[in-house]
């Protein structure tokens, strides 16, 4: 196995306001020579990483850091900086919505990067509210060649809740355990102490599906590229293999677009192993991007 030098991460100040912190990891020089992507392309392209909610730079369980190290290996530069008001970066700048201040603070990376470093077209990677922001932003910044989405918007279907009974109630409704704490439930006193907050959806708001519909289209005509990844940490709304194409009927035949399903991993991956597993998946798109 051939063993690369150190990588270099460079600390960057940025921003209209100089409030927006970030690293920079360069391409490595001795990158593996079988797994590099074409030279032209790999000069002028990097990859950004968005905040995934609250969690800073690093990513959950690092998985920013250990992808910005999978990608040099492949000769591929990456940037991952934390949005105002999270980490490292002070919460001043733009006001409007979270979508389009977050496309807006993207927006200042890329200039940066683009004056620092002569990146011309950029990768964005989410996760959760990242993917969200990264789609957003790729409708409104024409620099923006392609999107890893993982856990981004997504729509139950009549296939959705076939699955979600299957696998779910299902199994429940054999166990006489299940049954015996149901009895009990109802039999024991209830209980008149005051509730706390009641369980409901996420706090993310999606568009309609028809104009996620449209808007991933419009995306696809750019030949902007796409790969959306899901995992069982969204089976509230997202639970089997073919659940997207049944979402985006219209998206079934645009190239530009591939998605996958990971029933075994949670939605930040948390076992290294599924950390490990993912970084190789998103490296791998990412350098077929680049093709």
């Amino acid at each position: 196995m051939i063993q690369l030098a150190p990588a270099k991460n460079d600390a960057i100040l940025f921003g209209q306001h100089k409030n927006l912190v970030g690293i920079w990891t360069e391409a490595a020089d001795d990158a593996v020579a079988d797994h590099s992507v074409v030279d032209e392309a790999k000069a002028t392209t990097a990859v950004i990483m968005v905040t995934a909610g609250m969690i800073h730079h690093s990513g959950p369980f690092r998985l920013h850091v250990e992808l910005a190290n999978q990608l040099r290996h492949h000769g591929i530069p990456s940037l991952r900086f934390d949005l105002s008001g999270i980490g490292e970066s002070l919460g001043i700048g733009s006001g409007g919505s979270s979508l389009d201040r977050a496309a807006d603070e993207i927006g200042q990376a890329i200039d940066c990067i683009a004056n620092r470093y002569g990146i011309e077209k950029v990768i964005l990677f989410g996760l959760c509210s990242g993917a969200d922001d990264s789609v957003h932003t790729a409708l409104m910044d024409d620099r923006v060649s392609g999107v890893v989405a993982m856990d981004g918007c997504g729509y139950r279907t009549r296939q959705y809740y076939w699955h979600r009974f299957a696998g779910h109630y299902l199994p429940r409704l054999v166990r006489i355990s299940k049954w015996s704490s149901l009895l009990r439930r109802f039999s024991s006193r209830e209980d008149d102490s005051p509730k706390s907050l009641q369980l409901g959806d996420d706090i993310r708001e999606f568009p309609s599906r028809d104009l996620a519909q449209s808007q991933l289209m419009q995306l696809a005509d750019r030949s902007v590229r796409m790969h959306f990844i899901y995992t069982s940490g969204v089976g509230d709304y997202y639970n089997h293999a073919g659940q997207f194409d049944a979402m985006f009927p219209s998206l079934c035949e645009a190239d530009q677009i591939t998605h996958c399903y990971f029933s075994d991993m949670d939605h930040v991956a948390f076992l290294c192993e599924d950390r490990a597993k993912l970084v190789r998946h998103i490296s791998d798109n990412v350098c077929q991007m680049l093709h």
